[in-house]
């Protein structure tokens, strides 16, 4: 796992302890960006840290009830297959699997009530050929689209340098008209 991985949260604090009563904590808005000192608030310091989700886990997406169950520990799924029928706001939704995989635990039961966020399934991706040949299409696009960045930003930097010699070229213009009209007086 590298650096950016381990850094997501965007807020990172570090505790200062000055000579003055008070402690101060330095605020990191993105990393290697500016650094503030300031006092958090008691909500801030106990906020609940932002993790990245699992997509291996079906949460509920809002307050609801389990009405149906599909599947059992041990099925396979494949993309797209109805998992259970979940019930919020008087509107029957049907959670379907979001890759093939194999359904690893059901930590619900039929006519559960849930609130926002409870995990409902947790199904364990299974890597086919047809996955291998995906993730390795989904590295040729990050590559392509390496390729067209790395583009982009050096088309800005030829039209930077180009821009600066114009103005350069200007100033220089602009430098020798003003020492022929002082030559003339």
């Amino acid at each position: 796992m590298d650096k950016k991985d381990e850094n997501k949260e965007l807020i990172e604090q570090d505790t200062l302890i000055t000579d003055s009563p008070e402690t101060f904590q330095v605020l990191s808005v993105a990393e290697e960006g500016r650094k503030y000192k300031t006092t958090f608030t008691k909500k801030f310091e106990h906020r609940e840290k932002w993790t990245k989700p699992n997509p291996e886990e079906i949460k509920s997406f809002i307050p609801g009830t389990v009405e149906k169950i599909m599947v059992k520990k041990g099925d396979d799924v494949k993309e797209g297959e109805e998992l259970m029928l979940y019930v919020a706001m008087k509107m029957h939704n049907i959670i379907r699997a979001p890759f093939n995989g194999k359904v690893e635990k059901v930590l619900v039961k039929e006519k559960e009530r849930l609130k926002k966020g409870v995990v409902m399934l947790v199904i364990k991706e299974k890597v086919t050929a047809d996955g291998k040949k995906r993730e390795k299409e989904l590295e040729k696009k990050r590559e392509r689209d390496r390729e067209r960045e790395k583009r982009i930003r050096k088309e800005k930097e030829r039209r930077v340098k180009e821009r600066q010699a114009r103005e350069k070229k200007a100033k220089e213009k602009e430098r020798k008209e003003k020492a022929k009209q002082q030559k003339k007086k």
